[in-house]
């Protein structure tokens, strides 16, 4: 193998294989990409994944997570799963509700094998900032106990994104590990706004506002945008959705945002990181949307150290496999080259890559 290539492990799979073949090729793949290697004895493993929004099933099930969890414990890891919670207002607002919808779609400990974590804290802004000094940011705010594990496995489905064409490896690592406020950092060029015609002026946002930023100004709430920090606290406890913000970030800015915030997490894991992604129910949109039908067949699973390299073979298959890569059949005026070359130029990978098929 060529030594200045990553190596990409993949298991083939069969469009909607079943289950229990299923199983034992995660755990043959696990094997042979040897991340028992980053698990030391009785040590804390987290396990990032994505639960699915409420509504969606096309994402990654506690059947195909199992195997993942037995692996770790076979190789004397104490493992459990983490997520964060999102900025919009529905069922993964916080970490309650988020976790509740986690069980009712099956991630349950008697499913699984392992407790459920949120590494963000009750409403997402529990973090930690860390020094990355990249172009867009000198720190980022990671969610406060995703980098307290011993090692991390982050488990990602290959989906594409409304604004970074592709959603995967990269993706579940940077928005996927990153605070509420490094989430709205991400989506967002402007701070936080109130809709008057849905405030009906609880004044809950006051309370909660760690800056004491927000005020009553002619019978509703108003936020003084040059005191926000843009922490999304406000969002988080509004229950009318009065709080708003803009969703209109390009999507070079956002993609390179989210890598920025993926390579702090990179920074301070390091060598205690691992990838594997399901190139399976590859829909249109990401998990946090509703259920799409899937786009094309099953291809199978990667396995990586290197998330650039994992992402860039995820296109690359998915063209192989198709008349254009996952990101071109679902939202081809995105170029997800932007977050694969931007990871790059921070170190978090390379783009060459050897594929080793098992």
């Amino acid at each position: 193998m060529n030594q200045n290539r990553s190596a990409v492990y993949f298991m083939p799979v069969l469009d909607n294989e079943a289950a229990d073949t299923m199983d034992e090729k995660i755990k043959r793949l696990f094997d042979e990409a040897g991340f028992s290697s980053i698990i030391k004895p009785n040590k804390s493993v987290a396990i990032k994944t994505h639960f699915g929004e409420k509504g969606n099933r096309t994402h990654l099930t506690a059947d195909q997570i199992r195997p993942v969890v037995d692996k770790v414990k076979e190789s004397g890891g104490k493992p459990f799963l983490t997520e964060t919670s999102v900025l919009y207002r529905g069922s993964r607002s916080n970490a309650l509700d988020h976790i509740l919808l986690a069980y009712e779609h099956g991630f349950t400990y008697e499913n699984v094998g392992a407790p459920i974590i949120m590494s963000d804290g009750f409403l997402g802004v529990w973090e930690r900032q860390i020094t990355i000094n990249g172009d867009y940011y000198e720190n980022v705010g990671i969610a406060g106990d995703a980098i307290a594990a011993e090692s991390m496995l982050i488990v990602s489905h290959a989906t594409g994104h409304v604004l970074a064409g592709l959603g995967a490896a990269i993706k579940n690592l940077g928005m996927g590990l990153s605070s509420r406020m490094g989430k709205l950092s991400q989506h967002s060029e402007v701070a936080p706004k109130v809709e008057v015609s849905q405030c009906d002026l609880c004044k809950t946002c006051m309370k909660w506002c760690p800056e004491d930023c927000i005020l009553e100004n002619d019978g509703t709430a108003f936020i003084q945008e040059e005191k926000c920090i843009g922490c999304g606290e406000c969002i988080a406890v509004c229950k009318t959705g009065a709080v708003q913000f803009s969703w209109d970030a390009t999507s070079e800015n956002m993609q390179k945002k989210m890598v920025e915030h993926a390579y702090g997490v990179h920074l301070e894991m390091k060598e205690k990181l691992a990838y594997i992604t399901f190139l399976t129910n590859m829909t249109k949109d990401c998990d946090c949307m509703k259920s799409k039908e899937k786009m094309i067949p099953d291809i199978g699973i990667l396995a990586s150290y290197d998330p650039i390299a994992l992402d860039m073979a995820t296109l690359d298959l998915t063209q192989q496999k198709n008349r254009e890569n996952l990101s071109k059949l679902a939202f081809p005026q995105h170029d997800p080259l932007i977050q694969i070359n931007h990871g790059v130029k921070l170190g978090m990978g390379s783009k060459e890559y050897s594929l080793k098929e098992i």
